[in-house]
């Protein structure tokens, strides 16, 4: 590649720092999604400009082509890494996302299953090539790619642990337990996958569209993510430390599992609460 300087063009420098920064120490899914934002999402215009010369002007009219949803703050956020990278290797002087109008984008809450909802989602399940996957995700919390990225000797029957690879870079690594329960659908998941003739590492050989779509045809009106937050409120739900929570789950703070169980709990005490009276029977 030629040097580096501020005639370098905005595509070639987000190529240079994707195949020098990023892909060398993130998982599979966070390289696909920053590929995914410099092939399909920066405009060839935009790409074509010197990087010393890019301007508020030219990141707000790029943003303004795209529709305010996840993607655009995906964007936004890869666009920033990148030209903070060039500003602190000298070729911008100043970051000119950092002078752009911050749009909110108010993600949909995550809801959890109820009792009734959970039940009647596993009686689905019966006779679905994918029950043991989302019998997995329901007892364990783990992220879609999480799932299906674990391979069998993941699996440590002797000291009853699962390796979990986080999604985010190859450091993001936890172990959670193997329960009894854990263990018997990881049983009929090798038996099932023996039958389809999937001899391979994967324990879930599946594609992660593939599953999503699968699940919302299940378990109408809610996405996949939400059996992981249904994991979390189940586990509230039966009095688990949110401290243990937070680490089987891998959150890095226990914040976001307090959010959790903060619902959860609050939910609890207008229960109780409404049981109230001035005059209990005797």
């Amino acid at each position: 590649m030629k040097a580096l300087n501020k005639k370098t063009t905005f595509g070639e420098w987000l190529t240079f720092w994707f195949e020098t920064y990023k892909k060398p120490v993130l998982k599979p899914y966070s390289v696909r999604n920053i590929e995914q934002v410099i092939r399909l999402h920066t405009p060839d215009w935009l790409k074509e400009l010197p990087v010393g010369k890019l301007t508020v002007f030219d990141i707000d009219r790029a943003l303004a082509e795209k529709p305010i949803n996840r993607t655009y703050v995906y964007v936004r956020q890869v666009w920033h890494s990148a030209l903070f990278k060039a500003c602190r290797a000298g070729l911008i002087d100043k970051n000119p996302v950092d002078l752009c109008e911050r749009v909110r984008y108010q993600r949909k809450k995550s809801k959890a299953l109820t009792i009734s909802e959970q039940r009647e989602f596993i009686q689905r399940l019966e006779g679905s090539r994918y029950k043991w996957l989302m019998l997995f995700y329901l007892h364990t919390g783990v992220r879609r790619t999480e799932a299906l990225t674990l391979i069998w000797r993941d699996v440590d029957k002797k000291e009853g642990i699962l390796l979990i690879r986080g999604t985010k870079t190859e450091d993001s690594l936890r172990y959670i337990l193997l329960t009894e329960e854990v263990a018997k659908l990881l049983s009929e998941q090798k038996k099932q996958n023996k039958k389809e003739g999937l001899d391979g590492e994967r324990v879930f050989p599946y594609a992660p569209t593939t599953v999503s779509k699968v699940f919302v045809k299940l378990c109408a009106g809610h996405h996949l993510h939400e059996l992981r937050h249904t994991f979390i409120t189940r586990c509230c739900e039966s009095g688990m430390n949110v401290n243990v929570c937070q680490q089987l789950v891998g959150h890095k703070s226990a914040d976001m599992t307090v959010n959790v169980y903060t619902h959860v709990l609050d939910e609890f005490k207008r229960k109780e609460a409404a049981k109230f009276t001035l005059f209990p029977t005797e």
